[in-house]
């Protein structure tokens, strides 16, 4: 799959044209955008020198401002990040169609209250509510590299796990086959051996891998705007056991049926209200005792954006919204031998979620899974085996 650009001059002004409705029903003409991930959204390009949290203030801002025909971009930034500025700028769509681009620095910003900013209680949710939608077709394909290539990366370093290998090997092999697929990682998290009850396991000097053990290998991974949270399960030169496939399969369905939740203007307490029940019914269905302890061992997933690999964690009495368009995140863990799955979707309105197919890169059926969704095939992780003669 070729490289997507990171932004375009139709999606550029699609969102533009998507800013100015949400800043005009809050009853306002300006917003000011200083995030990264915001900023990122908006210009399509990275502007952190360190890998900070993308809803972390980064080192250009801009001042939106709208009247009934046309907009006004003022960019600030830190003085040492002038000439950046100035190059960024020549760009051709911060140059036409009624967008003017004015620079200057950060010390002659002024907000008051006529501009929607991040002294206001409500900010943070005008903030989530304005990038997380997808609303252009370049949004969609930029999704459609990350997670694709992503999964592949993951395959990659599947198969080159070893027994014996620890810790930080691995990890180097992470970054290697995310970076040199363009993507970059803000999280990678490795549960090796005897880590497998751990949610977010630290990987220290002496953690290793061992035969037999199922180890997980989790990342967050980013491409410009877009996110992509995922999980791979590997087990190390053995055959996956019935007892593995079968909770496996059953965690996968707990976590399609959580995932039909996933509807435009949900609150998150209903949400978390909803895991018992489907945990319930998976565990009668597939008489697992004790299954339903599985619906609240791991945090209950919510919404992804520019913003980061989780804008929140749906919490129980939670009273955040879900936006139509917007991505989410799901990754429950089974309470009997750990495991994990983890789905990626794309709320749509008046429709169940889209879920996300990571496997159009390979035709290889060991390496997903496929279940019937909305009556279609749909590909999923499942477990695979580092030894591929063994996964035949």
């Amino acid at each position: 799959m070729s490289l997507p650009p990171s932004i375009t001059e139709n999606e550029f002004f699609a969102k533009l044209s998507h800013l100015k409705n949400i800043v005009m029903n809050h009853s306002s003409h300006a917003i000011y955008l200083e995030s990264e991930g915001a900023m990122r959204w908006l210009t399509g390009k990275r502007h952190q020198v360190i890998d900070i949290h993308p809803s972390s203030q980064t080192t250009i801002s801009a001042i939106i401002s709208f009247d009934k025909n046309s907009y006004l971009l003022n960019f600030y930034s830190d003085p040492w990040e002038q000439n950046r500025l100035n190059d960024f700028l020549k760009n051709p769509m911060f140059q036409s169609n009624g967008v003017k681009s004015i620079q200057d620095t950060m010390d002659h910003l002024q907000l008051t209250n006529s501009i929607i900013n991040p002294r206001m209680k409500e900010y943070r949710e005008i903030e989530r509510e304005i990038v997380s939608p997808l609303i252009e077709k370049n949004q969609y394909k930029k999704l459609e590299f990350l997670v694709t290539n992503s999964r592949e990366a993951l395959l990659e370093v599947a198969h080159k796990v070893n027994s014996g290998m620890d810790g930080w090997t691995l990890r180097s092999l992470v970054y290697e086959s995310y970076h040199k697929r363009h993507l970059e990682l803000n999280q990678v998290i490795l549960a090796l051996d005897g880590m497998s009850s751990y949610q977010h396991p630290m990987v220290e000097d002496d953690s290793v891998v061992k035969e037999g053990s199922i180890i997980k290998i989790v990342t967050g991974s980013r491409f410009f705007d877009m996110f992509h949270s995922a999980t791979q399960l590997v087990k190390i030169d053995n055959r996956v056991t019935n007892e593995e496939n079968y909770l496996y399969h059953a965690l996968q369905e707990m976590a399609i049926e959580y995932a039909k939740k996933f509807i435009p203007n949900t609150s998150e307490e209903l949400l978390y209200a909803s895991l018992i029940p489907i945990a319930t019914t998976i565990e009668e269905k597939y008489n697992i005792s004790n299954f339903k302890e599985s619906a609240h061992i791991h945090h209950a997933g919510g919404p992804l954006s520019p913003l980061g690999n989780r804008d929140f964690v749906i919490t129980q009495n939670g009273t955040r919204k879900i936006f139509p368009y917007t991505q989410f995140s799901i990754n429950p863990v089974d309470s009997i031998l750990h495991l994990k799955c983890e789905l990626q979707g794309v709320v749509i309105p008046d429709d169940s979620p889209m879920i996300l197919d990571e496997f159009t890169h390979t035709d290889d059926n060991n390496e997903y899974m496929t279940m019937q969704y909305k009556g279609k095939d749909l590909r999923l992780p499942t477990i695979i085996v580092n030894n591929k003669e063994l996964m035949k």
